[in-house]
């Protein structure tokens, strides 16, 4: 078991340190009987210095690697469980619909990837009570023939007017919320037409939108912000790098100081404040 728990290059430099400890062992103890037990202990000697030298290398980078991995996954969990409380609250047995990029769902799931954050949020939503409803994929690829015969990838802008529009009033009469990964058009005539943004349903009253950025600048009136239909905006801090070394430094371990330290999070409530201390970070009309 305790083999098992260990990486195989490390594993590697603690066989060849065992195997320099042996030889220098036996060098020292046949170095009078023996012709060749001195070159024997000092070869063992040079072995075992330079398996010494590997460990630190080697458990170093392991080290490093694996406390960035915990607090990516840390720091992506509190983001989850913050979008996820928030909705619970404003919406107690509400139903959410998401829309991603299909880049982020091409890749196995991993701590770098909006796929971990939309995992994480369907299981918590479903944990408070919450109706997990569709997930809305843009940013498609498609294969396209040119005029020459040559067959050609071609990406959907993910944030294509047309497109968004289409995909949420797949859902406009059935969710309360949408927590969109890919952010919005990059114009105020498109933003306009997206009906989910415009009015709100008839049936529920209700409809709103969280943007999960991390790519800061986010294209949204903030009129959208004043009346709720963007009800919320998720965004790292831009600072944030400055405060924690992701390789060397450990995340906070309570899921609140974490978020707090790497995001921030703007709503109709706190959206005063925060302009007045970032004024450039919403677009103006």
């Amino acid at each position: 078991m305790i083999l098992a728990s260990i990486e195989l290059p490390v594993l590697i430099v603690y066989i060849v340190m065992a195997i320099g400890f042996i030889g220098l062992i036996w060098g020292a103890k046949n170095q009078n009987t023996k012709a060749n037990a001195r070159i024997v202990m000092f070869a063992s000697v040079a072995l075992v210095i330079g398996a010494v030298a590997a460990s630190f290398l080697v458990s170093g980078t392991k080290s490093e690697d694996a406390r960035l991995m915990r607090n990516v996954k840390q720091f992506q969990t509190a983001k989850a469980e913050k979008v996820a409380s928030y909705i619970a609250d404003r919406f107690p047995g509400g139903a959410v619909a998401f829309l991603i990029d299909e880049n982020s769902l091409s890749v196995p799931t991993s701590e770098y990837t909006n796929s971990f954050v939309l995992e994480e949020l369907q299981k918590r939503l479903a944990e408070k009570g919450l109706s997990v409803g569709d997930t809305l994929v843009v940013g498609k690829s498609k294969e396209v023939v040119d005029k020459n015969g040559q067959t050609n990838t071609v990406v959907d802008d993910p944030t294509n007017a047309k497109i968004m529009k289409t995909n949420l009033d797949t859902v406009y009469d059935k969710v309360d919320i949408v927590i969109n990964f890919v952010g919005l058009p990059d114009s105020l005539s498109d933003l306009r037409t997206i009906t989910f943004l415009t009015r709100k349903n008839t049936a529920t009253k209700k409809n709103n939108m969280i943007l999960m950025c991390d790519n800061g600048l986010p294209y949204v009136e903030q009129d959208m912000l004043k009346t709720s239909r963007v009800c919320a905006i998720v965004d790292c801090v831009s600072s944030a790098g400055q405060d924690l070394d992701m390789q060397k430094d450990s995340s906070p371990k309570d899921l609140s100081d974490a978020f707090d330290l790497m995001y921030f999070f703007v709503n109709a409530d706190t959206l005063g404040e925060y302009t007045s201390e970032n004024p450039n970070y919403f677009i103006t009309k």
